[in-house]
């Protein structure tokens, strides 16, 4: 899969459209099955559930809907994606709803020839970066040497290690080369090489989803506003507690609900801080895998400018700075404004992270400056800086599996008792990371629950 391809899931700050509100039902205690969080795995999971003449109220902590898909109308004359950005692939089950809802989509990162690198202090595009040596090392480019030698590695049942370690024992990288594939894999997987486990890399398959990206024209949050519409959603009401057993379930909020059923699409972060108490404790197994697969990290720096000041040929310029990754938001929209951002994950996250929204605007800029040789203290018209790990309601981006985490995301997708089903990309063994994969993890909860007899007493 190339780089780009697996771009997507992911990250609020700044002016955004307000949502299409659902319709607004008659408030009642009791329900059939809760969801929690109205993101793309609640939605999906809330709507087979209602079709099914199931009562279901989705409880979304934030004032909006979406979780980690926010797109800002405000920002440019086109959507600007602050999350979730890329429909990853022609085979997915997106499809289903963009065709159902008639949206339009816009083909992303079709050609190399638009993708440049900035290396050795040098701008170069695709012809001349894709020949320096260590460079097959990266998704970039299809048939990578890496891909066989690690599957030879887990047929042989070799240890899991960390991608790193791999690297280091079958390709020998110069520092700038192993530095760009280190940031390469921190924006595909929110995580560094250091990071990322061998055997959790090959897990995650994505296997049929296709080659082919693109942006939705009217931004991804319209599509949710379309899932939405009809649900029966409660913004603004996070949930502390979950009262849980075999005869049903007492959810806390403001007030109080019970259900036979909650779905628990919370992002993987809150559930290893505990943001919701559950009584009693999850089963040890549950928690394993909870505390076992990791949490990925992404920032989103976007600025726009007077004019632009690059290539017309460039979409996206990979970098050995620490702003990783710069791409044109606006690319092939008829009314694209001056544009870029910067998409930065792992440690290069956490450091602008730690700047800061002004701190990181100087970095960005003063990396503009080094890639594109042009002063731009005059130039910049406004900003936009996105860190998931500073909104309480994620703490994240997008997991991603360390060493020693192979299953653990089957583990946690597993119910628990009858009464907790869990959904949400993490729960996805071979689509984490994505949004089409929160979507069919939501599918496969509601579908866990409908084949149940429900039929019983609180």
């Amino acid at each position: 899969r190339v780089l780009i391809s697996l771009l997507s899931v992911i990250p609020f700050l700044g002016k955004a459209r307000q949502p299409i509100a659902a319709d607004t039902l008659p408030e009642q205690p009791h329900y059939d099955t809760i969801v929690l969080g109205a993101g793309a795995a609640g939605l999906a999971a809330a709507q087979p559930l209602q079709n099914a003449n199931r009562s279901v109220l989705l409880l979304e902590a934030r004032d909006r809907i979406g979780g980690r898909v926010h797109t800002n109308y405000d920002f440019a004359p086109h959507p600007v994606e602050c999350g979730a950005e890329y429909l990853q692939g022609e085979n997915i089950v997106t499809w289903d709803w963009v065709r159902r809802y008639r949206l339009g989509a816009i083909p992303a990162f079709d050609r190399y020839r638009h993708q440049f690198m900035h290396i050795n202090q040098t701008l170069l595009p695709f012809r001349h970066w894709s020949n320096i040596p260590g460079m097959d090392s990266l998704d970039l480019m299809d048939g990578s040497p890496m891909d066989p030698l690690i599957t030879q590695w887990i047929d042989q049942g070799k240890p899991d290690i960390s991608l790193a370690q791999f690297l280091s024992l079958h390709q020998e990288l110069s520092p700038e080369v192993r530095r760009i594939v280190d940031h390469s894999f921190s924006g595909s997987y929110g995580a560094n090489l250091e990071q990322l486990g061998v055997y959790g890399l090959a897990e995650s398959t994505y296997a049929g989803d296709g080659d082919d990206y693109f942006r939705l024209r009217k931004g991804y949050s319209h599509l949710l506003e379309q899932m939405a519409a009809g649900l029966n959603i409660r913004c603004g009401t996070p949930v502390t507690r979950i009262h849980w057993g075999p005869s049903g379930i007492r959810v806390e909020t403001d007030t109080t609900y019970t259900a036979q059923h909650v779905v628990i699409t919370l992002p993987l972060a809150l559930l290893q801080a505990d943001a919701v108490a559950f009584e009693p404790q999850l089963p040890d197994a549950k928690l394993d895998a909870i505390q076992g697969l990791g949490a990925g990290h992404i920032t989103k720096l976007i600025l726009k400018f007077d004019r632009p000041f690059w290539s017309q040929q460039l979409e996206s310029c990979l970098t050995s700075l620490d702003t990783q990754l710069w791409w044109r938001p606006g690319w092939r929209h008829h009314n694209e404004a001056p544009v870029l951002t910067a998409f930065t994950g792992s440690t290069g996250a956490d450091t602008l992270g730690a700047l800061g929204r002004e701190g990181a605007i100087r970095a960005g800029l003063g990396h503009l400056e080094q890639i594109f040789e042009v002063p731009l203290a005059n130039r910049l018209v406004d900003a936009l800086f996105v860190d998931w790990q500073a909104d309480p309601y994620a703490r994240m981006a997008y997991s991603y599996g360390p060493v020693e985490s192979v299953g653990l995301r089957s583990q946690l997708a597993q119910p628990v008792d009858h009464v907790l089903f869990f959904a949400g990309e993490a729960t996805h063994p071979t689509r984490a990371a994505t949004v089409h994969g929160a979507f069919e993890s939501g599918i496969r909860a509601a579908h866990e629950i409908l084949s149940l007899n429900t039929n019983r007493a609180i």
